[in-house]
């Protein structure tokens, strides 16, 4: 069946009428577009079903709540000396949009397309003046870096981390990656807070090797690991010590 372009129209009392589905309300407005050539529409359940990806009994459940609440009349015609269904007709009830839809009263839905078609131009225009900060911009796409893939960063952020830390971006980048995975936190913005590093190692004192400490508890090693030579020549002066005060 081809793809007529009629109007679909769905008035306030089936729009708001919580006792229907969605999808009824949605078949009432397909009826309604069906309806504007003849007065009627002749659809079969076998074409709703197609156009809608659902069984007929689904379709016949959807045109039962429509007539139960008054919305439509289904009219079958039967061929002459059997049951056998030669037609099957389908008419808009209650709103005044039958007035509309059959044959006489013309002007009503002419005026009816005109305002539709008001609305839309009117909203084309809007949506074509909107500023340029209320238009919807895409995200960026961040790439993964650092030993563990866990430091994202867009293009420019990378480009603009390469141009802020030139001889140790990268450095920067493997603290970040490994302090992520070990604590199991995640910034919304990763160069902001390689950022913020760096000026919070401003602040602080160098060591003696000149570079900046790092952040974080260490702990305390063993005097015999800090300086092994130091370590053994004081025990040896001590045993000689303990020797020399022994009684003979």
């Amino acid at each position: 069946m081809d793809h007529r372009s009629y109007y679909a129209i769905i008035p306030a009392n089936v729009r708001y009428d919580d006792s229907l589905i969605p999808s009824a309300k949605l078949l009432y407005g397909e009826i309604t577009a069906l309806c504007n050539e003849k007065g009627y529409c002749w659809a079969s359940n076998e074409y709703f079903a197609n156009q809608y990806k659902v069984s007929k009994p689904t379709i016949q459940n959807w045109l039962k709540s429509l007539e139960e609440k008054g919305y439509i009349y289904r009219e079958v015609k039967y061929k002459e000396g059997s049951k056998e269904i030669e037609a099957r007709y389908i008419r808009i009830l209650g709103g005044g949009h039958q007035e509309k839809l059959v044959g006489g009263h013309q002007e009503i839905y002419q005026d009816n397309n005109t305002s539709i078609n008001n609305t839309f131009n009117n909203t084309k225009e809007y949506i074509r003046e909107l500023p340029p900060s209320k238009k919807s911009k895409a995200k960026p796409i961040r790439h993964k870096y650092g030993e563990y893939k866990n430091v994202l960063l867009s293009d420019e952020q990378m480009e603009k981390l390469k141009t802020e830390f030139p001889n140790d971006y990268q450095e920067r980048i493997e603290r970040l990656s490994e302090y992520c995975e070990s604590s199991g936190k995640t910034y919304k913005n990763y160069l902001a807070t390689i950022r913020s590093w760096a000026r919070k190692e401003k602040s602080e004192p160098k060591n003696a090797s000149g570079a900046y400490k790092r952040t974080g508890r260490r702990e305390k090693l063993p005097e015999w690991a800090i300086d092994q030579e130091a370590y053994q020549k004081k025990k040896a002066l001590e045993r000689a010590n303990r020797q020399s005060k022994a009684p003979f």
